[in-house]
């Protein structure tokens, strides 16, 4: 045994282990055959096939970094394709290789037969004298637990041989440790995670192969792991992975380093926490029970650790500087002998160089419902303290429910400075928004921030902030996990997993409670601890003052995503890239590769995060408030990083305080708060009012109009460099989900819907201040989308539906120059349409919204406008493509389309009837007839859906309760009433004539009787025209010339919205009543519907993507044919 044993550790396989910074400089000349065989690796790399983990379709080269370091193409070829035995001859046996071949000779010296059982002490503090099985088992049984029984560690017994090797070196390194001292307690999660996949792969070779004795899966399992316990075998497999010898023997030494280091800290330390904490302690003997890893690793392994002490006494080691905690604990003091009438808690801490400990806060229940009150207001609160010190990451693992106390135990992410601006098409539309959103509450963190992901399978989303993050949700992105575990079939799978829960919910009597009931006391608390540090202001910012107290208190500062970090370093344990040390590390590149683009010194910060990675820690960085640098704990990796020190920035934010950013702030705090309504459109309810008897006149809709204008201008933000003005918003995504962003630059909810709303009210009024933004931004548009620099880019990320980017953006640009005789601005969407007919191969949206019904209806108002062989054949194309795309159903023709995949839907905005309005005018332009034939066919398939009793057709979307209804533009009979209104007289559907007049009346029917209720005014609640009232009045307005009838019902309703808006009560289609700015949902489109009402000879109907100077019909051309 002791022989193969030797056999193995004598192998050249292991050398591929050896990491490049120590096979380069100094490659060896190879023969063209290994040559060969090292170019076929590098293409194998580049293809992305050999791992999924090296997939790169960004356009970066992962192999930047190491050309950059110096490393040529002829170099790495030659690396590639040296041979194991070179190798080793030309390198000295790696220190790893060294501890595991001691470890292994330690580990059978006392065992005769090799079994690796015997747990003799050979009396030399190293190996077998460490009782591993017996310490996790005595660490772990419970009541009822077989006492009798020693459990195995499961796939860390691969690794036995070196956990006793830690065991033995840290007892050396700490005198006194008692063999079942929590210290000594094995890290056996890292390990078990870190071979798992390599032995799942194993293990499955060994059942291909047939090696597995044993009459059932479980049975052939326990057979693979009693193998793996066997020296001989654990070390032949290791040497098969040589990268995770290495890595399993370098964390190791990490949990040695870290468990040493916190036992000198603690002894050293007990005088002064017995006079901090209150205990009575007197060594290690008192340390009862400890657990590392709360919360990332970094640094060499070091993380938070939670322990318990011989008294029960519970503390909490932070293996950093804690000074920021200390001096937040003075500003909290500070405040609370201020006034706060709630003061907030504060945690005991002990401060020590570049470490400290702290108190350890239990969660705990509100007694009552003014406990809980009380605590909301007390959050608001700390909002208004983190909103003034520039804060971040306080999401639902850094929070926990103290009663009424929320108290936030991860202080890091404090005075945060500015990063260096980059050149990004996105942001330069979005203006200064990005910036002023970072800078806002809604960058701390502690409000609703629903991350939200979608792909082939759908939407997918999870809650994680401080206020409103909790347990019993699943993670948006699906994580590596094992089925078939136990048996001979256990595998990797991907799928959504369990997030774990946190303390951070309030409850009352152990009942978790609503945040958005108590969304008053949360905004009260804001606004009387910002009122407080506005008035403080001088006293806080003083040269001796508690804000200058943090400027040299290390504080973190997160590059990028730490969790792009966790999934490299899982990714970087699948067993094909542990066999050789080079594939490894381009996994690691390729990982970073895409991040930083832009940045100065951005190869210095992936080196660094690649240096952190190859140590198996989540990278991190930090500064000093006083600082631009950004350091890592190796020193500064970028000088003069930050743009503006985080000092500056919260000297300059607690300036700017004061009644403007209250008022900014305050929108933040409630439209994130919508973020918990988790739906669709709400529906708000209505409030019955006397209708008006006249109806809206254009002098009373001019001026609701302006007042609504001038709310936009007032409310805008404006960036610099030229950037029009832009509007934070309240955008719906995925029909389900609101969230609070930059506007954007869709027709929908962006400042294409804004600048056509402004352009048409500064033609109507003669007021240039309206056409002037609107000019800017029909400018911005057309540079950034056509630019061909970096247009291609920024256009290939837009959505092509009429009412989405760039589909959006071709409508408004049309309309524009029409509107004012610009035929520039035509050019810039002529430009446009190769981009969109390019689009609609592979689209799945589809819709008129996001997708190629949307796009033709855009290409068609263009090609109306300025009539181009290229539009006709964009529009030619879209329509085929739509053809392709239709699926027969009872009853005619429908799409499925990206919003709801399983089922065709209803209605204009996702359903039949926005197809059918687009195949109707790519017809009539384009002369190809057979269109016609589909559009009748999704009709007909409406109709087959029709609730006559209802006189509604239903919303057939999976997200809502089977058998709803609703009246609107988007899902409903008002939409299906404009389509058929568009429709109706059409030539080329006399055939469905009939059909159209019918359907028409059964909408009007409906409109009707959801705008009067009984007799009375009653609407939707909202004055929007996606789903609100001035939708339904559209829909009106549209039906009486296509009826040959006349009512004056929707005028009445419009002026009652004009009546109402001039008193500042304003009603957007978002929940709670969140002011938005964009067309569809919020001002814009309120003072557009208005204007449409009383001058729809001037303003083209938006809501069916009509063009200039068209009443919403087929291209304008009714009754005739074409012409």
């Amino acid at each position: 045994m002791r022989n193969r044993q030797q056999d193995i550790l004598n192998s050249t396989t292991w050398w591929r282990g050896v990491p490049l910074h120590d096979r380069w400089p100094g490659a060896p000349a190879v023969t063209a055959e290994q040559r060969a065989h090292g170019l076929r690796r590098l293409e194998l790399w580049r293809s992305g096939i050999l791992f999924s983990a090296g997939r790169h379709t960004t356009g970066v080269d992962p192999l930047e970094r190491w050309t950059a370091t110096g490393v040529t193409e002829e170099e790495l070829i030659t690396l590639l394709g040296e041979p194991a035995e070179s190798l080793a001859g030309r390198l000295p046996t790696p220190e790893w290789l060294k501890v595991i071949a001691e470890a292994w000779r330690h580990h059978t010296s006392g065992d005769g037969d090799g079994d690796g059982d015997d747990d003799g002490d050979d009396g030399d503090g190293h190996g077998g004298g460490d009782d591993v099985r017996g310490h996790v088992h005595a660490a772990t049984r419970g009541p009822g637990h077989d006492h009798g029984h020693r459990p195995g560690l499961g796939p860390a017994e691969l690794a036995l041989p070196l956990l006793r090797w830690a065991r033995g070196e840290l007892r050396r390194r700490v005198s006194g440790l008692p063999s079942d001292h929590p210290l000594l307690l094995p890290p056996l999660e890292t390990i078990s995670g870190m071979v798992s996949r390599a032995l799942v792969l194993e293990l499955n070779v060994a059942r291909v192969t047939g090696e597995l004795p044993g009459a059932t899966p479980e049975e052939r399992f326990a057979s693979f792991m009693a193998t793996v316990r066997t020296p001989g075998r654990a070390l032949e497999i290791l040497s098969e992975y040589p990268v995770l010898a290495r890595e399993l023997v370098a964390s190791l030494r990490h949990w040695i380093d870290v468990r040493q280091e916190f036992a000198e800290r603690f002894l050293a330390d007990l005088p002064r926490l017995r006079a901090v904490f209150g205990g009575s302690w007197r060594g290690l003997g008192d340390v009862t029970d400890i657990g590392f890893g709360a919360g990332d690793t970094h640094n060499g392994g070091r993380s938070v650790a939670l322990f318990t002490l011989s008294d029960s006494t519970k503390l909490v080691y932070k293996p950093r500087s804690v000074a920021v905690e200390r001096h937040f604990n003075d500003l909290l003091a500070r405040l609370n002998d201020r006034g706060l009438r709630h003061p907030l808690r504060i945690v005991e801490v002990l401060p020590r160089p570049g470490y400290g400990w702290v108190a350890y806060v239990a969660s705990g229940t509100c007694a009552d419902e003014a406990g809980a009150d009380r605590f909301f207001w007390r959050q608001g609160a700390h909002l208004a303290v983190f909103h003034a010190i520039c804060g971040a990451d306080l999401h639902l693992q850094n929070l926990i429910a103290a009663g009424e106390h929320p108290v936030f135990v991860d202080l890091e992410a404090t005075f945060l400075g500015r990063s260096r601006a980059v050149a990004d098409p996105v942001l330069r539309i979005a203006g200064a928004v990005p910036d002023v959103l970072n800078d806002s509450v809604l960058g701390i963190g502690l409000l609703p921030e629903r991350i939200i992901e979608v792909d082939d399978s759908g939407w997918r989303d999870a809650e994680i902030s401080g206020l409103a993050g909790g347990g019993g949700q699943f993670s948006p992105s699906v994580l590596p996990t094992y089925a078939g575990q136990g048996t001979d079939e256990m595998r990797l799978v991907r799928e959504r997993m369990p997030i774990a829960g946190a303390a951070n919910r309030a409850s009352v009597g152990g009942t978790s409670v609503d945040p958005l009931r108590y969304r008053r006391s949360l905004a009260e608390g804001f606004e009387s601890a910002y009122g407080l540090i506005e008035r403080e202001r001088d006293e806080l910012l003083a040269a001796d003052g508690p804000i200058a107290a943090f400027a040299e208190d290390a504080v973190r500062h997160v590059p990028r995503p730490t969790s792009v970090y966790s999934r490299i370093l899982a990714e970087s344990m699948h067993p094909d890239v542990l066999r050789d040390s080079l594939d490894w590390e381009y996994v690691l590149e390729a990982g970073l590769a895409d991040g930083h683009r832009g940045v100065a010194g951005r190869i210095e910060l992936l080196t660094s995060e690649q240096r952190q990675l190859a140590r198996l820690d989540v990278p991190t960085y930090h500064t000093t408030p006083s600082a631009t640098d950004l350091c890592d704990a190796d020193g500064v990796v970028v000088h003069d990083f930050l743009a503006t020190s985080g000092m500056e920035a919260v000297r300059a934010k607690i300036r700017r305080m004061g009644p403007i950013d209250l008022r900014r702030q305050k929108w933040c705090i409630d439209a994130s708060l919508t973020g918990l309504t988790f739906g669709t459109r709400t529906r708000t309810a209505p409030r019955p009012r006397e209708l008006p008897d006249r109806p809206l006149d254009t002098r009373l809709a001019l001026r609701a109009a302006a007042a609504l204008a001038d709310e936009l201008l007032d409310t805008a933000v404006h960036g610099t460099d030229g950037q029009p003005p832009h509007w934070l918003s309240l955008n719906v995504v995925g029909e389900r989900y609101w969230r609070a962003g930059p506007a954007g630059i869709s027709l929908y909810d962006g400042v294409s819907g804004i600048a056509l709303f402004l352009a048409h009210l500064g033609s109507m009024t003669g007021d240039q201040r309206y056409r002037e933004v609107a000019e800017r931004i029909a400018q911005s548009l057309a540079d950034s989308l056509t630019s061909p620099d970096r247009g291609r880019h920024l256009r290939f990320s837009l959505s092509i539906g009429g009412f989405g980017e760039l589909g959006g953006a071709v409508y408004t640009l049309t309309h524009l120059a029409a509107l004012w005789d610009t035929p520039e601005l035509l050019d810039a969407a002529t430009a446009l349409v190769p981009e969109l007919a390019g689009r609609f191969e592979g689209d799945r949206e589809l819709d008129v919204v996001q997708g190629t019904a949307g796009a033709a209806l855009a290409l068609a108002a263009l090609h109306r406008t300025r009539p181009d062989e290229r539009t006709a054949d964009a529009l030619r194309l879209a329509a085929a493509t739509l053809a392709k795309a239709a699926t027969e159903v009872t009853g005619g023709a429908a799409w499925r389309t990206a919003v709801d995949p399983d089922r065709p839907l209803l209605g204009m905005s996702h359903g039949a009837s926005g197809f059918a309005l687009a195949l109707a005018r790519a017809a009539e332009l384009t002369g190809e007839d057979h269109h016609y034939r589909l559009c009748e066919e999704a009709l007909r398939f409406e109709r087959h859906g029709l609730d006559p009793g209802r006189g509604n057709w239903p919303d057939l979307r999976s997200i809502v309760p089977r058998g709803s209804f609703m009246d609107a533009w988007c899902h409903g009979a008002a939409g299906i009433g404009l389509v058929r209104a568009a429709l109706l007289g059409v030539e080329g559907l006399a055939d469905a004539h009939e059909l159209l007049a019918e359907d028409l009346r059964i909408a009007v029917g409906t409109v009707r009787g959801d705008l009067l209720g009984d007799g009375v005014g009653a609407g939707l609640g909202n004055d929007s025209l996606c789903h609100g009232d001035l939708g339904l009045v559209a829909a009106l307005l549209a039906a009486g010339p296509a009826l040959g009838e006349t009512d004056d019902l929707g005028p009445r309703v419009a002026r009652q919205v004009a009546d109402r808006v001039l008193t500042g009560d304003v009603r957007p289609g978002v929940p709670m009543g969140v002011t938005t700015p964009g067309l569809m949902t919020g001002s814009a489109g309120i003072g557009y519907g208005l204007l449409r009402v009383a001058a729809p000879d001037r303003v083209p109907d938006v809501l069916t993507l009509a063009a200039p100077g068209a009443d919403g019909g087929c291209d304008g051309r009714r009754h005739g044919g074409r012409r």
